[in-house]
């Protein structure tokens, strides 16, 4: 965690204010301000994305500019996404195309907004998408876990775009791909599964992984198997956690609600929790992966929503299993985000 805030954390905050800079040059008006906006609110998530620089030997440069290009892409598709469009499905599946050309070097250039209302985003995603295909490229052993980190890219097309279709066609949609796609289901229920592919970290873990020369595609698998679907169902549960009340108000897809009770909910949370830890720390450099988790669990459960009446008996049980690194996280990244909260309201407040 030192290792993360000397040098990790600085490369982020540079590449942040890149992109920053790039989005503010967006010609069309309602693209200009959902890139600013996403930025703004996701920032946690690229900090998250940074943080699987230290899972290499020593944090590479080109590793983090890489793990927060990929994960700005991700996050700024799901924010266009949701806009209104013709045919949502088809959109969202357009647009989503973009995290599958990020991983491909010879990739055909396509109009990833062919049928969103908004087109002119001034070379923005693009470049987000030549930045990936770059820095991947440097990777030593991106060759090996290329076709795996493609093929959870596609999985994770697939979901985003039925997370976005209407309400009524979401579920049957999401059981049928989670019986027909090639991860075992044994263990997980349909919506498990779909929350795991609904989350960046396996490919962010195989972005690390590639870092390392000595990885193998045997070793790539092996961190597929653990991040999908246990850490990524973790992530996007908690998510969905803290989002209960506002994904609720708005129609989008509650994967905590699926659950038969909140009791059901409580139980599953823990057990994917202490399963995920178990994984984490059976990779190469699990201590590391474990970290990862931790920090995972620290950044939703920081969240204030976390902690309602209807949310905090699973916040303290999944604390509990997260090992004991996830509290004085939790600690650190909630006295954050109060301070990013302070600030922002700041420069608000001079603007004006």
């Amino acid at each position: 965690m030192v290792r993360y805030w000397l040098v990790a954390y600085p490369l982020l905050r540079a590449e942040l204010r890149v992109w920053e800079r790039r989005a503010a040059e967006i010609p069309d008006e309602q693209l200009r301000a959902d890139a600013l906006l996403t930025l703004r609110r996701e920032r946690l998530n690229a900090a998250g994305a940074a943080l699987f620089a230290v899972v290499s030997v020593e944090p590479d440069p080109r590793l983090v500019q890489l793990l927060v290009a990929f994960q700005l892409i991700w996050d700024y598709l799901d924010t266009l996404a949701e806009r209104p469009a013709e045919d949502v499905y088809a959109n969202a599946a357009q647009l989503h195309r973009a995290l599958i050309d990020a991983l491909l070097p010879d990739a055909v250039p396509v109009d990833y907004y062919a049928l969103h209302p908004a087109r002119d985003d001034g070379g923005y995603l693009a470049a987000l998408v030549a930045a990936c295909r770059a820095g991947s490229s440097a990777l030593p052993s991106f060759d090996r876990v290329r076709d795996i980190a493609v093929q959870e890219a596609a999985r994770a097309r697939t979901v985003q775009a039925v997370n976005h279709a209407p309400a009524s066609e979401r579920a049957p949609a999401l059981r049928h791909l989670a019986h027909s796609r090639d991860v075992a289901c044994g263990e997980v229920s349909w919506f498990e599964l779909a929350a795991a592919a609904s989350s960046s970290l396996t490919i962010h873990a195989l972005f690390a992984a590639a870092a390392d020369g000595a990885t193998t595609t045997d070793t790539a698998e092996r961190v597929r198997a653990a991040y999908l679907p246990w850490i990524c169902a973790l992530s996007t549960l908690l998510d969905s956690l803290v989002d209960e009340r506002e994904d609720a108000a708005s129609g989008t897809m509650s994967f905590i609600g699926e659950y038969a009770s909140r009791a059901q909910a409580v139980d599953r949370l823990q057990a994917i929790a202490s399963r995920s830890l178990q994984s984490a720390r059976e990779l190469p450099r699990g201590e590391r992966h474990a970290v990862i988790v931790a920090g995972t669990v620290a950044m939703y459960l920081s969240d204030g929503n976390a902690w309602t009446a209807g949310a905090r008996t699973a916040t303290i049980g999944v604390l509990r299993a997260s090992g004991v690194l996830a509290l004085p996280l939790l600690v650190l990244l909630r006295t954050w985000r109060t301070l990013l909260t302070q600030c922002q309201r700041w420069a608000l407040f001079n603007s004006e």
